[in-house]
């Protein structure tokens, strides 16, 4: 059984565990990614769509354990930089998961399993 992705959020006080992601999400994920990535790349800022896109693909790859609106509440919701952060530390918690499984190879490789 493979390592899998264990991020946790905290919102208005109450802890989410962020779900084991599906494909569909995570392409879902990509899009708004890739996107937002292009935009960055040509002039450094997101635009309003791409910020409610992200934020709109954090809920959704927590499993809609939460809402938009929990997620930018004014007291117990992540600011501008977190939801950022969060967004971000999707990619990088999918590409931890893949260096543990690539490492999980190497080593049943290395000792003849």
């Amino acid at each position: 059984m493979s390592k899998t992705m264990k991020r946790e959020i905290i919102l208005r006080g109450k802890k989410y565990t962020m779900p084991k992601l599906d494909v569909d999400t995570y392409m879902d994920f990509l899009e708004v990614r890739d996107d937002i990535m292009n935009t960055e790349n040509k002039n450094g800022l997101y635009t309003r769509a791409q910020f409610v896109k992200m934020m709109e693909t954090i809920v959704k790859v927590y499993g809609d354990q939460f809402t938009v609106e929990d997620l930018k509440d004014k007291e117990g919701g992540l600011s501008v930089g977190g939801i950022v952060t969060e967004f971000s530390a999707i990619e990088l918690g999918i590409m931890g998961e893949v260096d543990a499984q690539v490492k999980k190879i190497e080593e049943n490789f290395t000792s003849g399993k």
